[in-house]
């Protein structure tokens, strides 16, 4: 009669050790794997709005799209935004369009392009917003001039104050060097004290610890984590991504970034108290692609 085979209790358990030491291995593996993967998207849809961003210049004689990133006030015209808006309430003048996708749409088809794949979720209108461009009205308000904010920062004639070197931040308006402005075009959202994560560090990037900001009609999601002791940027283990006039997108760290907060003058000399949206915290941009002091 033959003898019954089987798995003694010590090989059972000799093998289950080796799984658990595999699967050890393997998910942190897995989990750089796909880090990787998302770094590589979005370094490619940076690279898109870039590539976009320039045809547009090309075919205006140079000159990049007006900022959108703009919101009507009462007692003047027109007040600077975060840089993240890619749909102001309204045109902020005659001849201005309130929508980056009224700029760039027939440059950048594809929608998804504008989100960051590191984020919690695509802002769920984003397909509609870019189709219907300024005439866009958001469902789920009861009011036509709705307004939105994507994952990346986008810096086209944008201006904005440098805290640290208190003085104004010009973004690129052409693309061959004829006016001032730094070279920095797009980039990841990394800042601080946002007014929908207040104290806290904010990112399109997944940040260590992070929760998810909740999703609201005019804005998409982001990571934030709330730091343990003293804000200090230089700490935040996160890898960060821009693109440029010139074409290239590089990674950076937020030890190399500069402080930008959001405009109060039209000409960015002051800064905009922080609240409601308005001043909405410190934005960390990489500080290569700033202007040089005049």
């Amino acid at each position: 009669m033959a003898n019954a085979s089987g798995f003694t209790l010590v090989e059972l358990l000799v093998v289950i050790g080796v799984l658990a030491l595999s699967m050890g291995v393997l998910v942190p593996a897995l989990s750089q794997a796909r880090r990787t993967a998302r770094s590589l998207v979005s370094a490619s849809r940076q690279r898109q709005i870039v590539l976009a961003a320039n045809l547009y210049a090309t075919d205006h004689e140079g000159w990049y799209p007006e900022s959108v990133a703009t919101a009507a006030m009462l007692g003047r015209t027109w007040r600077w935004q975060e840089p993240r808006m890619i749909k102001a309430c309204s045109a902020r003048a005659d001849g201005y369009r309130c929508s980056a996708a009224g700029y760039l749409r027939y440059y950048l088809p594809n929608a998804k392009v504008l989100s960051c794949p590191s984020s919690p979720s695509v802002y769920p209108y984003l397909k509609d917003l870019w189709r219907a461009g300024d005439a866009w009205d958001n469902p789920d308000t009861g009011y036509t001039d709705d307004h939105a904010l994507g994952s990346y920062c986008l810096y086209w004639n944008y201006v904005g104050h440098l805290t640290g070197q208190d003085r104004p931040f010009a973004g690129p308006q052409t693309n061959d060097g004829r006016s001032r402005g730094g070279t920095l075009l797009v980039s990841d959202y990394f800042g601080f004290n946002n007014w929908r994560s207040p104290e806290s560090f904010g990112s399109c990037e997944h940040l260590p610890k992070a929760e998810a900001t909740a999703e609201t009609n005019e804005a998409a999601a982001y990571w934030f984590a709330r730091p343990k002791d003293e804000p200090d940027r230089a700490g935040v283990n996160v890898k960060l991504r821009a693109g440029f006039v010139d074409g290239h997108v590089e990674a950076y760290g937020p030890e190399a970034t500069t402080v930008l907060e959001v405009a109060d003058a039209l000409d960015g000399t002051t800064p905009a108290v922080s609240g409601f949206g308005l001043g909405a915290g410190q934005f960390f941009i990489p500080a290569v692609g700033v202007a040089p002091k005049p």
